[in-house]
């Protein structure tokens, strides 16, 4: 394995970063390459200000990821709580995203889908719109297949029409799909297809990994059910092979919503559920959508 070496001098402590395959190793020494720094034992305040520049140096390689709420604000052509449900601006705080502060998914890719839909077909990835969704003029929206393939659930997910989601069925196995934005961004919000039982009208899980340059994790969020906060917005979905709600005129389920702020930028995020026998992980199946801010646009409106 070839390593490539860099040093980087400051007055106190020699920092060397170490680039092999797994990424950058950083090792700090004092006296290297013939150069000795203070010695923290006899000097308390360099030891302090060597311990102040490390604190500092790992703050900086550790983004994570804070949890908020928000409120969406959606209309509707006028149909019912069938076809489509437009999503047209989210507030947080004193702050408001417009379609045009916001940016929905540019790509997606299939990284691991192995659970399997022994009577319906498919694994448990689907793509999913609202029911007559396609006859509704109002927003766009993705295919409806529990065959999709990543062109798919980027369709789902690249639009404001919060009835076009992905779906994730609830067989034994891993379900997890990378998502790529045209820009870095900072600020996520997700919507979660659940039911009125639920205090939050979410009723699973998910895993948020952002992904760096390279597609390495570099902060991670499991979205708990509990993180939601109901919404009131009620949507139908059809996936090309049953409904929900399940039977017409049953009562369609409703959104939770949450946000996650990144304390860095990124363009891409895994998204991920298990679903494991009892006594492991079981997410339930997250039904969702994921929509960014435009990084240019940001935080432009205040009331």
């Amino acid at each position: 394995m070839k390593q490539h070496t860099l040093f980087v001098h400051t007055s106190f402590v020699h920092t060397v970063l170490v680039h092999a395959s797994t990424g950058f190793i950083a090792l700090s020494a004092l006296g290297l390459t013939g150069c000795v720094g203070p010695d923290p034992l006899s000097n308390p305040l360099a030891g302090e200000e060597i311990g102040q520049a490390e604190q500092e140096f790992r703050r900086q390689r550790d983004p994570e990821f804070t949890v908020f709420s928000f409120s969406s604000y959606v209309s509707r052509s006028g149909e019912g709580p069938a076809g489509d449900v437009r999503l047209d601006s989210v507030t947080r705080g004193e702050t408001t995203w417009s379609q045009n502060d916001l940016q929905t998914v540019d790509g997606a890719r299939i990284l691991v889908d192995d659970g399997v839909d022994e009577a319906r077909g498919g694994h448990n990835l689907a793509s999913g719109r609202g029911i007559d969704s396609e006859l509704d003029g109002w927003e766009d929206e993705g295919p409806a297949t529990i065959t999709p393939d990543g062109d798919d659930l980027a369709g789902s997910l690249g639009n404001f029409n919060l009835t076009s989601i992905v779906v994730t069925r609830e067989n034994l196995g891993t379900a997890s799909l990378e998502v790529r934005f045209e820009q870095e961004a900072d600020t996520f919000f997700f919507w979660e297809r659940g039911n009125a039982a639920s205090l939050t009208t979410a009723n699973s899980d998910l895993l948020v990994e952002a992904l760096d340059g390279r597609g390495r994790v570099i902060a991670s969020h499991k979205l708990l059910r509990s993180e939601y906060a109901p919404t009131g917005i009620a949507i139908t979905t059809w996936n090309g092979s049953f409904a929900s709600p399940s039977t017409p005129g049953g009562t369609p389920p409703q959104l939770g919503a949450v946000g996650l702020a990144l304390s860095t930028k990124v363009s891409r995020l895994r998204l991920t559920s298990v679903q494991e026998a009892a006594g492991g992980t079981i997410d339930d199946g997250p039904d969702y959508k994921v929509i960014a801010a435009a990084p240019a646009r940001s935080h432009r409106h205040s009331h």
